[in-house]
């Protein structure tokens, strides 16, 4: 009989059972197997379980202008300042959302500022217009968590601090070393991308301070015009260790206050003095001083008058001449003003429309242009 004839078999009625019987047991050993195993893993070293991501800290150390070693926040939400020119450059430096309350010189003066940015209008008043009066009510009404002073006011920060809210203090800029120095600490302590926008400012201020001193190299002591800086009213000063000497010898004249023994900000002198130092030139940081120059017979035979320089100094989200980022902008105009023509090829109208295209994202009208070059208030 060939294979082919052979007769068919069937299986065995038990046999799928036990197949199947013995493929759950193994399976069932398989899992107890698997299980011992996974609970040896994550009961082996710490070498063998996946490592946790730690959360980033929220505070750190910084060592502010004043020196002082100060705990803050590493991304302050809610800052009060207590000039008017930080809180412009927290605005520089991206931070402004950030700022809660300010000065009141913020809400009543510079109306550019507020035009650029207008939610400045309904930012809340902590500080005085001295910038050294605190309502502490308000203060703490806005829940801070870091409050910004200028430096020199160790009542104030004790103030404020045996209120529980962390303070930095910035130096008030007596040269363009210690503004770039001051922007770049405020944008350390901003954290995000203000330390990138803080480099761009300083690249900005050395290279006009650069551009200045290749347009005035060589430059004969007999060529520097006196020039006379007037601050808080026509008989008030600035002389030496202050910015307004560093940026009137950077554009190439000599602060007859200086010359004449004046140091440091806000000087009182007498009118006897001015008339005897004969100053060339008159910025006059207000308006209204220039506007009592022309109009005091007593300040007649002095050569800024005689000539027509009185020279009405520009503003713009701040004053240019005095401690502000602004500041970057008052060298060239000095120098342009001294000397134009060193500087023939430098459009200060150009100037100002990059500066403000470039660090307040802001497109500046002719009109608005203007009105930064010639104000009329205060």
């Amino acid at each position: 009989m060939s294979a082919t004839d052979l007769p068919a078999t069937h299986p065995s009625p038990r046999r799928p059972f036990a197949a199947l019987l013995a493929a759950l047991i193994a399976a069932l050993i398989a899992l107890v197997t698997l299980t011992a195993c996974g609970s040896d893993s994550a009961g082996s070293s710490g070498a063998a379980a996946k490592p946790t991501a730690s959360a980033a800290p929220t505070t750190h150390e910084v060592v502010d202008m004043g020196g002082r070693h100060v705990t803050v926040p590493t991304h302050p939400e809610r800052i009060v300042t207590n000039y008017p020119a930080v809180t412009q450059i927290i605005f520089m430096l991206g931070g402004i959302e950030r700022v809660a309350g300010v000065p009141l010189s913020n809400l009543t003066t510079l109306p550019l500022f507020k035009k650029i940015y207008p939610p400045l209008a309904q930012k809340k008043a902590v500080f005085g217009a001295d910038t050294t009066t605190v309502n502490t009510e308000t203060l703490l009404a806005q829940k801070p968590d870091l409050v910004v002073l200028t430096s020199g006011n160790a009542a104030l920060v004790k103030k404020i601090t045996d209120l529980g809210v962390p303070v930095v203090q910035i130096a008030s800029f007596p040269n363009y070393k210690k503004l770039n120095d001051g922007v770049t600490f405020l944008a350390d302590v901003l954290g995000g991308d203000a330390p990138k926008r803080a480099q761009q400012y300083v690249e900005y201020v050395d290279g006009n301070v650069a551009q200045i001193n290749k347009g005035l190299a060589g430059l004969p002591a007999t060529d520097r015009p006196k020039l006379y800086y007037t601050a808080n009213n026509p008989l008030n000063t600035e002389g030496g260790g202050s910015i307004i000497d560093n940026w009137s010898t950077l554009a190439g004249g000599t602060n007859v206050a200086t010359v004449n023994g004046v140091q440091g900000t806000m000087k009182d002198v007498s009118v006897e003095s001015i008339v005897q130092w004969d100053p060339e030139y008159v910025f006059c940081r207000d308006a209204s001083s220039c506007t009592k120059i022309q109009a005091d017979p007593r300040w007649s035979s002095v050569a800024a008058v005689r000539d027509k320089h009185l020279i009405v100094n520009p503003r713009g989200v701040f004053v240019w001449a005095a401690r502000s980022a602004e500041e970057a902008l008052q060298p060239i105009f000095v120098a342009k003003t001294l000397h134009p023509a060193q500087f023939a090829d430098v459009s200060i109208e150009q100037e100002i429309k990059d500066f403000y295209k470039t660090f307040y994202s802001y497109d500046l009208t002719d009109a608005e242009v203007t009105g930064i070059l010639h104000p009329t208030t205060p």
